[in-house]
Formats: C-alpha cells, sequence, structure tokens
C-alpha cells in the first residue's frame, strides 16, 4: 500500500512536470510587431499593455558598419532632440510583462538607411558593438537595457550578414541566452534575398517572412491564397527545424503596396493551414502604427496559438503514467 501511494505521488509530479514542460515547448503561436517608425505608434507601455503581442521589435538601427557612425531611427519617439535613452524604462516594462524586446538591424532600401558590412572582421566589430550596448546591461542609446535579442531585417547588400549572425551567437553561447531573428522577404527562388547565407548558418531562432510587396509569393485578391500557401511550405522545407517561422503580414492595407489579407481570410483560409507546421510560431505584423486603427491583432489572436498541439501531448504523456501506475 505504501509502495502504491508513494508511486501515485510520483506519477502526479511526473504528469505535473511533463506538462509543464509540454506546454513550454508546445506553446505554439503568437504575435511579433514591429514598433518605432511612426510617432502614432504609441508608447511601448501602451504597446505592451495591449496584451496582444509576444515580441516587439524596435525599428530600426539604420547605419552601420564599415566604420559609419552608428545612427537609428525611432521616427517621432527620439533622437538627436531627445535622447533614447529615455525609453529605458519602457523597455524594462514590457520585459516584466513577460514580452520579448528586439532591436532590428537595417530597414527598407532608402538613402536615409546607409548600412553593410565590408568584411569578417567588420561583422565582428559591429557584433561586439550590439553586444555592448544592448545585449549585457551596461549604457547604450537606449538606456542601460539588455534587450532579448537582435532582429535582421536587411533589404540591401549580400555580404557577410552570415558572419554578423556567427559573431552574435559566440557571444550568446559563452554567456546569456538571445534571441536571433531575420526577416526575410518572401521569395526563394533563384534565391533568398539578402539572408540566403545567413538563414543557411541556421542560427535564427524565428525567421519573420514579409509575405507582402512581392506578389508571386503572397496573396492576390484575385488568385487567393494559392501562392503564399505553396511559398510558406518551401520555407518550412529550407530552414532548419529549430528555426521557428512567422507569416509575415502588413497590419492594414496602406500598409504595404501589395499583399494585405483581411483579417477573416487570415482566420478561415490561412491559420488552419499553416499551424500544421511543425516549427509555425505564428504571425509577424507591420507595424504597432498600421495595427491601431485597424485591431487586425485583436482580430486574429484567438486564432493563432495551435493549443491542440499542447493539448495532445499532455494527454499523451498522462497516458503514459497512468499505464506505468497500473502495472505497479
Amino acid at each position: 500500500m505504501t509502495s502504491k501511494r508513494q508511486a501515485l505521488v510520483l506519477l502526479l509530479c511526473l504528469i505535473t512536470f511533463s506538462s509543464s514542460i509540454t506546454s513550454s515547448l508546445g506553446h505554439i503561436g503568437g504575435i511579433a510587431i514591429y514598433w518605432g517608425q511612426n510617432n502614432g505608434d504609441g508608447t511601448l507601455t501602451a504597446t505592451c499593455d495591449t496584451n496582444k503581442y509576444e515580441t516587439v521589435i524596435l525599428a530600426f538601427l539604420v547605419q552601420f558598419g564599415c566604420d559609419r557612425e552608428v545612427k537609428w531611427n525611432f521616427v517621432g519617439h527620439c533622437g538627436d532632440w531627445s535622447p533614447c535613452t529615455k525609453l529605458e524604462p519602457e523597455i524594462k516594462y514590457c520585459q516584466s510583462k513577460g514580452i520579448k524586446v528586439l532591436l532590428s538591424l537595417g530597414g527598407a532600401d532608402v538613402s536615409a538607411y546607409d548600412y553593410g558590412l565590408c568584411s569578417p572582421q567588420d561583422a565582428k566589430n559591429v557584433a561586439k558593438y550590439l553586444y555592448d550596448n544592448f545585449l549585457r546591461g551596461q549604457l547604450g542609446p537606449l538606456g542601460s537595457v539588455t534587450l532579448d535579442g537582435i532582429d535582421f531585417d536587411i533589404e540591401k547588400t549580400e555580404l557577410y550578414w552570415d558572419d554578423l549572425a556567427k559573431e552574435l551567437d559566440t557571444y550568446r553561447q559563452s554567456g546569456r541566452y538571445f534571441y536571433l531573428s531575420a526577416a526575410p522577404q518572401c521569395p526563394t527562388e533563384p534565391k533568398i534575398y539578402y539572408l540566403q547565407k545567413a538563414i543557411e548558418t541556421g542560427l535564427f531562432d524565428y525567421i519573420f517572412i514579409q509575405f507582402y510587396n512581392n506578389p508571386q509569393c503572397a496573396y492576390s485578391p484575385i488568385y487567393g491564397v494559392g501562392s503564399l500557401l505553396n511559398s510558406w511550405d518551401k520555407w518550412a522545407s529550407i530552414v532548419k527545424p529549430n528555426n521557428t517561422i512567422f507569416l509575415g503580414l502588413p497590419a492594414a492595407s496602406d500598409a504595404a503596396g501589395s499583399g494585405y489579407i483581411p483579417p477573416e481570410v487570415v482566420i478561415s483560409e490561412v491559420l488552419p493551414y499553416i499551424k500544421n507546421t511543425p516549427n509555425y510560431g505564428g504571425v509577424m505584423l507591420w507595424d504597432r502604427f498600421h495595427d491601431i486603427p485597424t485591431n487586425f491583432s485583436g482580430q486574429i489572436l484567438p486564432y493563432i496559438k495551435n493549443s491542440n498541439v499542447i493539448l495532445h501531448s499532455v494527454a499523451r504523456v498522462s497516458m503514459q503514467y497512468l499505464s506505468l501506475f497500473q502495472q505497479l
């Protein structure tokens, strides 16, 4: 009798432990949002208080590499006229709510955004700058913050981004872990734009695929979701299994040149399909400014999480332990 009671206690502990682990690993589906490119974004505090986003990506660090003076552009939020160190308490507030805050490198291919790398050594230098100023709690442009990671939104030049990813990876392997993400455009043929070699490293935890501004792999009001879903499957087959992929969408019809999908189509025709992908991670939206009036995120949020993964896994683990108990 005593042995059975002990076995029951052990069984309950194992189920609880396994359920927590399974839930942690199987928590699939959330929203990542870009913030910072319009003063109408509102504050980071207000953004995080919506409780709609799991990740907020600060856009952008727009000038770096090749001995350039490092510059960032958070339009209307801060700048030379108002130091961006004032964002420190807001960043820490978001993190206290369990929301990841990443810094995005790059941005659109426009003259005002002057970035690029000149050599592997240059990539090493930029990695050190990023680590020292944003990832280890030292005083930097955003205050004394420890961001949760670095995002590569690279839309010009193909050179040495893989070296930068590798150099950043050396820092997180030897100290506090932080995330690496990439935001490639959706075309994969003849190759991935700009980030092919970087993505091939397999070092990116999250890949926010931009299914917009490229009609060949995006939604069309005339032809529907076929091209997008075909592209999604291609991406799922290209990236490493440990790279979580996100459906990148514009949050409003005027947020991109093409590729906007009405929320009801996302809910009925896209999410049910892509949630079956083993490394599905959720939806990325461009951007907070456009999401405020449309509430795109709020409309799709109830349908994003793939809860069946958690429920089926917990049920399977529980049945295994119940069978074990019955044999005692």
